[in-house]
């Protein structure tokens, strides 16, 4: 949420309709965060320096200000395209007949990144593998460390590093809610666990023989230290090659991208269940600690006609939206 100082107003043509604005989408739960802040502030102050003396966005005045500057990124002549567009919508919300940019002509962003996205049936065989590992003298927890520690990053989102750093005083199993502290972006949040993975981290305390009121790490090394997120990697490349999903000479998928398939699949239940996934956005921004709503919309941006149908559906409001993790019984 933005201050609200002296440096938070608007003095262009659509001032009032400004701070409109940022309250209505810091009632619908955004974080409306000091960048948010100045792409408006120069939607406003553009064309304040053109003369425009009333609220009005005709289609050559929109194009006029999301056409490329001089040594203008892409991703920044995006960022404004979208903000007039989301601009534009609140006004017609009010009555207006602004001009509303199409979201098919924005500017392509460069990005080679593909995600890897598990399927529910992956997820079940990687349950099935971690599940049934066995001591060894080498990492003496790394059979108890696995099946917990995967089931969060799925049932949960965290980064690797954040769930490898939480501390036991950082898990309440009792409300079950875990305490990220200062994360990526220098964020603090909580992160509520579904009953599912709330049970399953008593069975791994009561295993791991845990006294949760003492200082040390949620997940230790051998020697008590951190774990290395290298090694884990390497573990969970053996986890996918004998739960079939990769082989030697496949694509690879990343340990983070069990925070990738955390995400959609949440979106996948939502639209399952006729839900509005753009009311659940802030939700998730807040809920996987990015900085802003942007982010999470990049972050979720699917490589598979099979989730194509995430982006484009609008129904009711977010419940219960978060993908469940199998108990083990056995623990």
């Amino acid at each position: 949420m933005i201050e609200t100082n002296k440096k938070y107003t608007f003095d262009g043509p659509f001032a009032t309709y400004c701070s409109m604005y940022v309250e209505y989408k810091i009632g619908l739960g955004y974080k409306f965060q000091v960048s948010s802040y100045y792409r408006l502030r120069q939607v406003d102050n553009f064309f304040k320096k053109s003369g425009l003396k009333k609220p009005i966005l005709t289609k050559n005045m929109v194009e006029e200000y999301v056409s490329k500057r001089d040594n203008e990124s892409t991703k920044t002549q995006h960022q404004r395209m979208s903000t007039i567009r989301q601009f534009a919508l609140f006004m017609n919300m009010l009555g207006f007949n602004f001009y509303v940019f199409p979201k098919n002509e924005f500017v392509k962003q460069r990005d080679n990144f593909i995600p890897y996205i598990f399927t529910h049936d992956e997820i079940t065989r990687i349950w099935s593998i971690v599940d049934q590992l066995k001591f060894s003298g080498n990492s003496k927890y790394a059979h108890l460390i696995y099946p917990m520690l995967l089931r969060m990053l799925y049932g949960c989102g965290l980064r690797i590093n954040e769930a490898l750093t939480l501390q036991k005083t950082d898990i309440n199993l009792k409300d079950g809610v875990i305490t990220v502290s200062k994360g990526k972006n220098n964020i603090t949040r909580f992160v509520p666990m579904t009953e599912t993975l709330r049970i399953y981290g008593q069975h791994y305390v009561k295993n791991m023989a845990f006294d949760m009121s003492m200082e040390g790490y949620f997940y230790p090394a051998p020697d008590g230290r951190k774990y290395n997120s290298g090694s884990i990697l390497s573990g969970f490349r053996r986890i996918l090659r004998d739960a079939e999903i990769i082989t030697d000479e496949s694509v690879k998928p990343r340990i983070h991208d069990l925070r990738h398939t955390f995400a959609v699949h949440s979106l996948e239940k939502m639209i399952n269940e006729g839900q509005d996934i753009y009311s659940f956005l802030p939700i998730l921004q807040t809920y996987m600690g990015h900085r802003d709503v942007e982010s999470t919309e990049q972050y979720l941006r699917m490589t598979s006609d099979t989730y194509g149908n995430i982006i484009n559906s609008t129904e009711e409001m977010y419940q219960d939206v978060f993908p469940e993790v199998q108990e083990n019984e056995r623990l």
